[in-house]
């Protein structure tokens, strides 16, 4: 799955996992959607995030959450007030499946949550008590209030360029460039915001596309985000960038203009010590 392996930025929790056992069903107290899909429709409607709770019969651990975790008072009434539940068979039907390779579930148990659309927005792998399992919930509602907002914009609003911006940039932290790349395309097409957001959204752009296809594509992104007027914290980050393109492309001589052009301009930058030790090592 090209989501295997995203990088999560809420706090993920590893406990390892034991084998045997056997899952306890109805054993929570919680009201659990019969499917994702029937979560998302529910979550779209109220307003909130979905859990997803990954599973399967051998996982001790996911039963222990059953047993304890879900029928905390205190988690059941929070969940209940904000999100919409579902249990996910890692090794049950075919929609299941598809949930779980889609979003690289690899370890047992684990919790996702997402948006009423199904983007993620942050997950925990391994047993969790209610006590940290609650403040790790409140960050997963804080960071999904902002998505879901954007996603409602743009219900009614394909081109909002903040709700793209946004949706976009937060994809691009958890890194799930494949959802972030359209989106900020989208928003450098629309280009109707801040400068800074406009720069990034390009710089941004540009890390995706060298990761995904091309050096010189991703120069070329970085070099429209530098033909925008100056922007005293996003050039220096663009041009340290571009002089990393060029290199690798063996465009030296190209390169180190760059670098001292960041370092002349910008010598207090966060960016510049890194630019300095760039350069020493190109001559």
């Amino acid at each position: 799955s090209p989501r295997r392996g995203a990088a999560i930025a809420l706090a993920i929790l590893v406990l390892s996992a034991t084998l045997g056992g056997g899952r306890v069903e109805g054993a929570s107290p919680l009201r659990w959607e019969k499917d994702f899909k029937s979560a998302k429709a529910r979550a779209r409607a109220e307003g909130r995030i979905i859990m997803v709770d990954f599973w399967a019969s051998w996982c001790t651990f996911c039963e222990k959450l059953d047993q304890t975790t879900y029928k905390d008072p205190a988690v059941v009434a929070r969940l209940a007030r904000t999100t919409v539940s579902v249990k996910v068979n890692t090794e049950g039907r075919k929609d299941e499946l598809e949930v779980a390779d889609e979003h690289g579930v690899e370890n047992l148990p684990t919790i996702g949550f997402f948006t009423p659309e199904g983007r993620a927005v942050a997950r925990i792998e391994g047993y969790v008590d209610a006590a940290d399992f609650l403040k790790l919930l409140t960050t997963a509602e804080i960071e999904g209030a902002d998505m879901i907002e954007w996603e409602k914009v743009l219900r009614t609003d394909l081109d909002n360029f903040d709700a793209l911006y946004g949706l976009g940039s937060k994809m691009y932290e958890l890194n799930y460039h494949e959802d972030a790349r359209p989106l900020l395309e989208r928003a450098r097409r629309n280009d109707k915001g801040s400068l800074l957001k406009r720069k990034r959204v390009r710089m941004m752009l540009a890390r995706i596309i060298e990761s995904q296809s091309s050096l010189t594509d991703s120069a070329t992104m970085l070099r429209e985000g530098l033909a925008l007027p100056p922007e005293p914290d996003t050039d220096p980050r663009l041009q340290f960038l571009l002089s990393r393109c060029l290199a690798s492309l063996g465009k030296v001589a190209e390169a180190k203009s760059e670098l001292t052009k960041l370092i002349a301009a910008y010598p207090k930058h966060a960016v510049t010590a890194s630019a300095r030790k760039s350069l020493a090592a190109l001559k």
